[in-house]
């Protein structure tokens, strides 16, 4: 995620009723097959318990989702929704509420799990995840010491999304892009700053920009400033990047989850292009992870086994946002219009050309320099 603004309703799917008969039956009897929760993580007889509470971004508390897994499973859900990465690590932490599984983006896994705050995930008890894109098994962010940590669900690549009456193609693959002055006050972003200061570090040359401080970090805050005269609105949210795209106030948006804004565009008549420049794009990736002390682990693994299916994620893929996802069976699911749309068609080439960008090392020192650049 994404960071702070990115975020998923309507499927009908066709289940075999879930048979429960009393407190020394088997759990289950038939099930849903693209959920097997008769797999070995739960056909041990025992009961799924809840309440489960599940702190997410937006999208996941979709009520068709939320109520495809109590009909599955009997077991109710809590969705909180998270406002940032740093909000869902400070929740976990303070404990007020007791959270059974959290929706960080994926490169806040080693934070989460060093603070002792996860649990390590048996992938083997998940039957979904022999679904998931190979490129988004066993991703190093997803990991911490040698052991999975999260599990990838929702994903997306920022680069320029342009009008091209406006913005040449070519113009479009070169990063300098959002500093040419022909732009001025034509280019929005959102509030962002783990994107867009990590995108400038590396347009500027930095292998880590992540571990930025000191002298480097002023070399991205400089750089930040510099392409202020070009930037309409740093806007709060997605919805009025993708409306004053629309509108053609803004000719084009940097960043703000490219993808689901070229999606949100063309759906609406508006015939926008996405590039990844040629000096690199970046990806976030959503993930689901267990938290550490749950009293409903098996519950935790059975809503993550869930949503990482095929059947729930068409949903959250085409649902009232559009976001890409990492089930390779969602496109079977998908009609050809609906692939185009989202981009599936062209994914694959996309997030070749996107580096994962990461949470910076400093985080004080990121959030005064962002702090700056608002500041004008």
């Amino acid at each position: 995620m994404i960071d702070d603004s990115k975020r998923a309703k309507p499927f009908n799917l066709s289940r075999r009723e879930l048979l429960r008969h009393g407190a020394n039956a088997a759990l289950f009897a038939t099930i849903a097959s693209q959920v097997d929760l008769t797999r070995p993580a739960f056909a041990n007889e025992q009961k799924l318990t809840g309440p489960l509470n599940v702190l997410a971004w937006s999208g996941y508390n979709d009520p068709e989702l939320m109520k495809g897994f109590t009909e599955l499973t009997g077991v109710e859900l809590n969705v909180k929704e998270a406002e940032s990465n740093g909000a869902q690590l400070s929740l976990v932490q303070a404990g007020t509420v007791k959270f059974d599984v959290i929706n960080p983006d994926a490169v806040w896994t080693s934070k989460f799990a060093e603070a002792g705050l996860t649990l390590p995930i048996e992938t083997a008890k998940l039957a979904s995840i022999e679904e998931t894109m190979p490129m988004f098994r066993n991703r190093p962010e997803t990991m911490y010491d040698g052991q999975v940590y999260a599990i990838p669900t929702r994903f997306g690549v920022n680069g320029f999304v342009y009008w091209p009456d406006k913005i040449s193609a070519e113009a479009a693959l070169d990063a300098e892009l959002a500093w040419d002055p022909s732009l001025k006050g034509r280019v929005e972003i959102i509030d962002w700053p783990e994107l867009y200061l990590w995108m400038t570090g590396k347009w500027l040359g930095m292998e880590t920009p992540e571990t930025a401080t000191g002298d480097d970090l002023q070399k991205i805050l400089d750089k930040m400033i510099a392409f202020r005269p070009n930037m309409r609105a740093l806007q709060s949210d997605m919805g009025t990047v993708k409306t004053d795209l629309a509108n053609r106030e803004a000719w084009m948006v940097w960043g703000s989850s490219s993808d689901n804004v070229r999606t949100t565009a063309r759906l609406s008549g508006g015939n926008v292009d996405l590039a990844i420049p040629k000096q690199g794009g970046a990806m976030w990736m959503e993930t689901l992870q267990i938290v550490r002390g749950t009293e409903h682990l098996a519950s935790a693994l059975a809503y993550i086994d869930y949503m990482t299916s095929a059947k729930a994620m068409k949903q959250m893929a085409w649902g009232a946002d559009k976001f890409a996802v990492t089930n390779s069976k969602v496109k079977d699911l998908l009609t050809a219009d609906q692939v185009k749309a989202l981009g599936l068609d062209m994914m694959e080439e996309w997030v070749s050309k996107c580096t994962m960008s990461q949470a910076p090392v400093d985080d004080m020192a990121w959030a005064d320099a962002w702090q700056t650049f608002k500041a004008g």
